[in-house]
Order: C-alpha cells, then sequence, then structure tokens
C-alpha cells in the first residue's frame, strides 16, 4: 500500500508557538518605534524582553532586526540578557 500523497499537517503546538513569535516580534517593533525618544527608557525592558520570548519562540536574529531597526550587535545584546547602550 503506498503513502498518501497530501502531507501531514503541522502540529498544533508548533503553529501557535510560530504566531506567538510573530506577535512578539511586532510587539518588539511597535514598542521601540513608539518610545524611541524618551528620556526615561523603560521601555528597554520591555522591548529586550519580547525580543528573547519571540527568540525562544523561533524568530530568528534577522527577524528581529528588521522589525525593530535596532543593530545586530544591540539585539544580541538584548538577547544575550546583557545591558544594551540605550
Amino acid at each position: 500500500m503506498a503513502a498518501p500523497a497530501t502531507p501531514l499537517p503541522t502540529p498544533r503546538k508548533q503553529l501557535i508557538t510560530a504566531w506567538q513569535g510573530r506577535l512578539l516580534t511586532r510587539f518588539a517593533g511597535v514598542v521601540q518605534y513608539v518610545f524611541a525618544r524618551h528620556p526615561h527608557r523603560p521601555d528597554v525592558a520591555l522591548r529586550n524582553a519580547a525580543m528573547r520570548a519571540a527568540s525562544s519562540r523561533g524568530v530568528d536574529r534577522c527577524a528581529l532586526v528588521r522589525a525593530t531597526g535596532l543593530s545586530t550587535a544591540t539585539v544580541a545584546k538584548a538577547l544575550a540578557r546583557k545591558p544594551t547602550t540605550e
């Protein structure tokens, strides 16, 4: 008997995780653009947490750089839980 020709569906958990990662990436981008000029930077911790959460859900570093407009080094520091220069 031959194998079915249709591909198997993606597991639900993977779909939810990918969706959450994309949502958190957009959230990090919005936080960066809305509060970028604020003199006191309470948004930086929130943005970094959103980037770390998106990264843990499968979003790669390049997507985070594009979404936030930050440098690769800043995103790398945020993902490593090191203090950023902001």
